[in-house]
């Protein structure tokens, strides 16, 4: 059931806070574990929003070069590819973030479309594509729901992330099961230290919203090292039926085989309870006489689902085994379980309405690469069975990327091939393509690529197509993107493959921007990103030549003062943070149509301080102007409020 008094939730976490200060001091910690974790990346972080892997040194390699004979080398899991962008742990370390969806607005090809209610699922775009066209995955593993092919990032523990990995959208359909043409991979945080390690994150809002995370690492032999996390995170009712609480637990135990091979057992447990009131009711709104004094931005107002709840109950285990028996060559193997069951209960019109769907899976994925010459050869699998309570399905697939390096490894050159096949509908899919980076100096690269892939629904091959440069020195950072993709709009679908072929797929372009520069204590971030196209393959119909979803563009802009303060014991990153979003062709339900959303604009205060390297402060005072909008019909966005937190490396 929902927490309706959120005294209790207070007394767990006082309780839960106390267990970890405890064991901080029971077992204390020499070094700092974050150093450890990513002295693969010397760069500016907190300038840098994102990188790209083949100018990051290998943590592996530099491990080796300094480690005793005796000591252990753990293995760093590879990402999917070696031209994605990297969104690194130091990146979103001093940024305000609610949930993981947030650590996704430095990329500049991200829209986030904001249900306003904190704890609801709002959909992420990436290249353009949402729900149902994103591969979200876990160290590898694919993480989506299986009924829907989407995944509500409040599900993901934000404090077990290390980095996150975008995968450029001509290789998006290579990884999982789906041909899915965006690919987005979470890293998790995985390094070992002499002494155990403990870590708190807290933060307390207006209507008693708070999170806290507690995680705890340690050696608890010559080669297993145990680590946990708990997460919780809860608010008050603000309009009818939206209090939320969710729980997360996470657990690994990894084995230091040898400096060659190590073997992580891994499980996950996830438990909500959460209202789904749908949005304002404005038809209801607008029988309320005027003289009541409720309007969208009232709590009082009438919601479309008063008692709608949600609930989701998740056990997911897995063992992975990485293996690096010389510089040559990599592998990534994961088995893994997977248990959810998703209750959704309401009453319409006098009707009882209780809908459970559950589903069992389990799979394996593989990752290897060899290196020989100026070849490298990649290996990809993937096997899943799943089990849906109404039928059974069965997905496989396998794929290739052979790269070429020339010219000092300055220019790469790779072509990539997929083939899977699904069971239930005897449906076999392909995707092929090929890209090339090339640096043209140390600080400018390029990157194109472009492939096709099959999918279903069109009966047809969809392309997609990225091409950018980045541009970095010690104080400017440019990333610019371009991108093309076709994709079936599942929102938009009013039938089957053939109807689907002729009216619903949607041919996005865009243009994103990061723009970041340093002079002195002053760093000035900035994001746009513009989308344009938006042509269906029905020309004759005008309403379809309208992006749906998506913003004509949007912009982030901050302006802060940073640096080291009071001899060097304070790093500081404080100043204001500006967000536009613009005209927005929103989709509701199928057959609803869509309404447009006028731009809307807020501007914050925040302020991250780490004190000696242990402890970060935050404050954020949001929406400072108090403005009342919406960017999804009709969820209002909060109010103006002030959140604060703590985040805390315990030592003794």
């Amino acid at each position: 059931m929902l927490i309706e008094d959120f005294s209790e939730v207070q007394l767990m976490l006082k309780q839960l806070s106390a267990l970890l200060l405890f064991s901080s001091f029971v077992f204390p910690q020499n070094g700092d574990s974050l150093l450890i974790q990513n002295n693969q990346s010397k760069f500016d972080t907190t300038f840098v929003e994102t990188t790209d892997t083949l100018i990051t040194s290998d943590s592996t390699k530099i491990e080796q070069n300094t480690a005793k004979a005796d000591s252990l080398i753990p293995i760093q899991g590879q990402p999917l590819t070696d031209v994605s962008a990297i969104i690194s742990r130091n990146t979103f370390l001093f940024e305000n973030y609610r949930y993981t969806g947030d650590l996704l607005r430095s990329f500049n090809l991200n829209f986030i479309k904001d249900l306003g209610f904190i704890g609801y699922p709002n959909e992420s775009f990436i290249y353009g594509v949402g729900n149902g066209a994103v591969s979200y995955m876990l160290d590898g593993v694919l993480w989506n729901n299986r009924y829907t092919n989407s995944l509500d990032l409040n599900l993901v523990q934000s404090e077990d992330i290390d980095s996150i990995e975008i995968v450029p959208s001509p290789r998006g359909f290579l990884y999982g099961p789906y041909n899915n043409p965006v690919t987005v991979n979470f890293i998790t945080r995985d390094f070992i230290t002499q002494a155990p390690y403990a870590r708190i994150k807290y933060y307390q809002g207006p209507n008693a919203e708070a999170m806290i995370d507690g995680r705890f690492s340690a050696l608890i032999a010559k080669r297993w090292n145990l680590s946990f996390e708990v997460t919780n995170r809860s608010i008050d009712s603000t309009y009818t039926n939206t209090e939320f609480s969710f729980w997360q637990v996470n657990a690994k135990l990894k084995y230091f085989l040898s400096n060659s091979v190590n073997i992580t057992g891994w499980y996950y447990f996830v438990s909500t309870k959460q209202g789904l009131n749908g949005g304002v009711n404005v038809d209801s709104l607008a029988n309320i006489p005027s003289s009541f004094n409720i309007d969208l931005y009232s709590p009082e107002a009438p919601v479309v689902y008063p008692i709608q709840k949600f609930d989701v109950l998740q056990n997911n285990f897995g063992l992975r085994t990485l293996v690096k028996t010389d510089d040559n060559s990599k592998m990534d193997l994961s088995l893994y379980y997977r248990y959810s069951l998703d209750e959704l209960s309401s009453v319409i019109d006098s009707i009882n309405i209780n809908n459970k769907r559950e589903n069992k899976t389990y799979g394996a994925v593989l990752n290897y690469s060899y290196t020989y010459d100026f070849l490298t050869l990649q290996l990809l699998g993937n096997y899943e069975n799943l089990n849906y309570d109404f039928s059974n399905d069965e997905y496989y697939n396998i794929a290739g990327v052979l790269s070429a390096f020339t010219l000092d490894d300055m220019l790469k050159f790779s072509i990539f091939y997929k083939y899977g096949y699904r069971e239930i509908i005897d449906y076999s899919y392909n995707g092929v393509g090929a890209d090339l980076r090339y640096f043209l100096t140390k600080q400018l690269s390029f990157y194109a690529g472009y492939s096709v892939r099959d999918d279903y629904w069109t009966v047809d091959q969809l392309p997609s197509v990225e091409g950018g440069l980045q541009y970095q020195t010690l104080n400017l950072f440019l990333n610019l993107k371009y991108f093309y993709n076709e994709n079936f709009n599942y929102m938009n679908w009013i039938g089957g493959p053939e109807i689907a072929y002729n009216y619903s797929v949607e041919k996005i372009r865009g243009l994103g921007l990061n723009f970041n520069y340093k002079l002195w204590l002053l760093l000035l971030e900035t994001n746009t990103s513009y989308y344009f196209g938006g042509e269906d393959t029905k020309e004759d119909d005008p309403a379809n030549k309208q992006l749906v979803n998506l913003p004509d563009w949007q912009f982030i802009g901050g302006l802060y003062v940073t640096g080291l303060f009071f001899n060097d014991n304070l790093d500081l990153k404080t100043g204001f943070v500006f967000y536009y979003t613009g005209q927005i062709n929103s989709s509701e339900f199928y057959w609803q149509g869509s309404t447009i959303v006028e731009p809307t604009n807020k501007l914050d205060f925040t302020l991250a301080g780490e004190i000696k390297k242990v402890a970060i402060v935050y404050f954020i005072w949001e929406n400072l102007f108090g403005n009342e909008y919406y960017i999804t019909p009709y969820y209002p966005m909060p109010e103006r409020n002030i959140r604060f937190g703590l985040a805390w490396e315990l030592f003794n």
